[in-house]
């Protein structure tokens, strides 16, 4: 009964309130600057404080447990970039545990609004003080919570796939930079097969509805069709579009690390690199929250924590995690319908040396 009585609600809705027409995606502005100030993008792998530094702040990352002190950290990354392979490879060493995506961007939204505007009483002082204590608390303990499933753990993390804003002062980040066309061809195989977010809010069931329903029926749909992954330009458009906002709200963070405005230490990661190098990029990793890359257990198939993930599942949240797999999918028009979105950014990222791809 339950579930029919919202089924109902939601005709009526649609009725009632029927969604808006799909907006385009908006184009970059001709000639942007670097955020970085010049090309090809990142030089250096660690950004921010210095170890020595981030000890001022560590009373702000540390979450206190039935007696025991356990360090915070964040992984970082668009959607579709690696944060669940990086999951699995940090979560080979016995001092550190990711327990998943916490999703603390739903709790800072609330905390800025309510701390935000000057009608609401926390706007003020002390009140507004102490909701942000309460924000940095909340994620302490809740973080501080999983503890109970690795006792041995010195770091607890949170891997969810966001822009790298610092939630706790002086925090350690990881952020996992990938090729974007790599990106746009996993994340449209996952948008697609589970009607996401912008594949329900762009209403796209019109005209790629016949490939979801292909896809959820044989797993090589797409693999055998490869052009109508990305052959529509208003969807392509959209992937790229939100790809270059989200990247380059994380170069701007990284820009005012830099610049020493913001407390914070990011480490980051190049998918591709730890493809090709696994076992020495996950060291560089664990040595930046100095535990001892001796005390990881070797990366395994079993553990997906191995580069490749073993096998191809296009049905998988570990669907290939190949590298270079966009040329397969990227026909000349997705290229320019791409290039026209994201050309600026995928430069800036040293993916590419110009536009001629």
């Amino acid at each position: 009964m339950e579930r029919q009585l919202k089924e109902i609600a939601r005709k009526v809705v649609r009725v009632v309130a029927p969604p808006p027409a799909p907006v385009e995606p908006a184009r970059p502005p001709r000639n942007e600057p670097p955020v970085l100030g010049h090309r090809p993008g990142i030089d250096e792998n660690d950004y921010g404080l210095t170890p020595d530094q981030a000890r001022a702040f560590e009373h702000e990352y540390t979450a206190h447990v039935n007696g025991r002190a356990y360090r915070i950290f964040f992984l970082c990354g668009h959607p579709r970039s690696g944060t669940h392979w990086m999951d699995s490879v940090l979560n080979r060493h016995k001092h550190v545990l990711i327990d998943g995506e916490y999703r603390f961007e739903a709790l800072r939204k609330a905390t800025d609004d309510i701390t935000g505007n000057f009608w609401h009483a926390a706007f003020k002082q002390p009140m507004k003080a102490e909701a942000e204590n309460c924000f940095r608390d909340s994620v302490r303990r809740i973080v501080g919570a999983s503890s109970a499933r690795k006792p041995d753990a010195q770091w607890l993390g949170d891997r969810t796939p966001r822009v790298v804003t610092p939630f706790l002062p002086g925090a350690p980040h990881f952020l996992i930079i990938r090729d974007p066309r790599d990106v746009i061809v996993s994340w449209a195989h996952q948008e697609i097969k589970n009607e996401g977010f912008h594949y329900v809010s762009g209403q796209y069931e019109s005209v790629l509805g016949d490939c979801r329903r292909a896809f959820l029926t044989d797993p090589a749909f797409f693999k055998n069709n490869p052009e109508k992954l990305l052959g529509h330009e208003r969807w392509v458009k959209q992937l790229a579009g939100r790809w270059r906002f989200h990247i380059r709200n994380d170069l701007d963070i990284i820009r005012s690390v830099r610049a020493g405005e913001v407390p914070m230490r990011i480490h980051v990661v190049r998918y591709e690199k730890i493809h090709s190098d696994p076992e020495g990029e996950r060291e560089r990793m664990y040595a930046f929250l100095g535990v001892r890359p001796e005390d990881a257990e070797p990366l395994s198939e079993e553990s997906r924590s191995k580069p490749g993930h073993g096998r191809e599942d296009p049905h998988s949240i570990y669907r290939k995690g190949a590298v270079g797999d966009w040329e397969r999918y990227f026909t000349p028009d997705a290229r320019t319908w791409f290039k026209e979105m994201a050309a600026d950014t995928l430069i800036e990222l040293g993916y590419a040396p110009d536009s001629a791809w």
